[in-house]
Parts: C-alpha cells; structure tokens; sequence
C-alpha cells in the first residue's frame, strides 16, 4: 500500500515535442524554425486522443507524472494477478 500511495499523483499519456510551424514531431518545414512546444496526448473515456499543450516550464513535472503512472500501472498489475492467484486457489478448496 505504501507503494501505491507514493504514486497517487499520475497522468496516463504520452509526451511529444513539436515544431511550431507544422506541428509535427519530425519536421518537415524546409527552414525548420527551432521552436518546440510539447504536447501530452493521452486516451480519454471514450478512446479518443486527446492533446493538451505542456509549457516548457512544466515538462519536467509531466515526464515525473507519466513515470508514476507507468508505476502505479505496475502495481495493480501485481495486486491483479495476486487476486487471480487467490481467487484459483479458493476455487479448488
């Protein structure tokens, strides 16, 4: 549970770097600016991807709130298969 607890703060999603001009992660501008902005893009409820923008400033914080999700995930992962590992055993007394 400590565990689970130091991870109570997370975002699911991923982190990209965009050029400004054309808005892609390998850019295709013939005179590439050398302006990024950074976008988290995740799945909402409904499976569609959304994109929020990321100002450099909070980059670092994002990065450190997908790695405790990538934790959090990790462990009830665990906790799942332990209930499935229980749930067999009772299932055979």
């Amino acid at each position: 549970m400590e565990r689970l607890a130091k991870c109570s703060y997370f975002v699911k999603g991923s982190l990209t770097s965009v050029c400004m001009a054309c808005s892609r992660a390998n850019c295709i501008c013939p005179e590439p600016k050398g302006i990024v902005a950074h976008r988290l893009t995740y799945k909402d409820k409904n499976q569609k991807t959304q994109t929020v923008y990321v100002p450099d400033s909070r980059v670092k914080e994002v990065r450190k709130l997908i790695l405790s999700y990538r934790k959090y995930r990790d462990i009830t992962e665990m906790i799942l298969d332990l209930n499935i590992k229980i749930f067999k055993e009772s299932s055979r007394n």
